[in-house]
């Protein structure tokens, strides 16, 4: 049997009342957490950055550093003043001693990685860029990735929009070595990729040519039983060297002839 409440007019508004208060007490709770969940991430730092700098004089290293801690504190969304604060946390060595020197200087946190670029990185005058680039070509045993991507490299130190990848390619072009300029024509390239993607097939097919060359089937025995090494010459009635070479009257092997009957 249904229980049925009766409330008078007075009941029911301070029911009202209630549930109105408790609503809005509730809402005021979400908004003071999502306010303190907001704060604790402002509040990051770089304690849990894996990312360190000892010092290297190197573009490439430098490059490196601070491509890494500007990406974690992006992700991390730490604030510039506490990044600012925290940047001590990620050097050691030399690093560690030279910030101690400058860190009153840095007042921003661009700041901070400008005199990083500028202390270990200094930019490279053009000339000295061109200078490096064209000093040497690439050897036999350097793949082509590697030798690109090191080229490539020199080249971005350069002022912004100094050449288009077309001059860049008329550079790199002429540093190939000759068994991919042999198969690959300047003008068929438009792109470093394309470059990229015919040089590959073809130290891929060079790869495989010089293995068939060096691991013949027999392992170059030598031995007189070895249908791979020799064969049977019946005008001098015996077996000569495979790369035995017919000359006239006589076979030349290894630079000594065999006469033949």
């Amino acid at each position: 049997m249904a229980l049925t409440i009766q409330m008078t007019n007075e009941q029911l508004r301070e029911l009202i009342a209630t549930v109105r208060s408790i609503a809005e007490s509730a809402a005021g709770n979400s908004v003071v957490a999502s306010g303190d969940a907001s704060s604790a991430k402002t509040k990051g730092s770089f304690s849990n950055c894996t990312h360190r700098f000892g010092g290297a004089r190197s573009h490439d290293k430098v490059e490196e550093f601070i491509t890494n801690v500007v990406t974690y504190k992006e992700l991390e969304e730490i604030s510039d003043e506490n990044a600012l604060k925290g940047i001590s946390l990620l050097f050691f060595g030399i690093a560690s001693t030279w910030w101690q020197g400058v860190r009153k200087e840095a007042k921003t946190w661009n700041d901070a990685i400008g005199l990083i670029r500028e202390h270990f990185s200094p930019t490279k005058p053009a000339y000295q860029v061109y200078m490096e680039f064209f000093e040497k070509k690439q050897e036999d045993a350097v793949a082509v990735d590697t030798f690109v991507v090191e080229k490539r490299a020199l080249l971005a130190q350069l002022p912004e929009g100094r050449h288009n990848e077309e001059t860049e390619l008329d550079f790199l072009y002429g540093l190939l070595n000759i068994k991919y300029r042999k198969h690959i024509l300047r003008q068929s390239v438009k792109t470093f990729r394309e470059l990229l993607e015919l040089s590959r097939i073809i130290e891929h097919n060079s790869q495989e040519n010089e293995f068939k060359a060096t691991d013949p089937p027999c392992g170059a025995c030598r031995m007189k039983d070895c249908t791979h090494c020799w064969r049977y010459c019946a005008k001098i009635d015996t077996f000569i060297p495979f790369d035995a070479i017919e000359l006239g009257t006589h076979y030349l092997v290894a630079n000594k002839q065999l006469k033949k009957l």
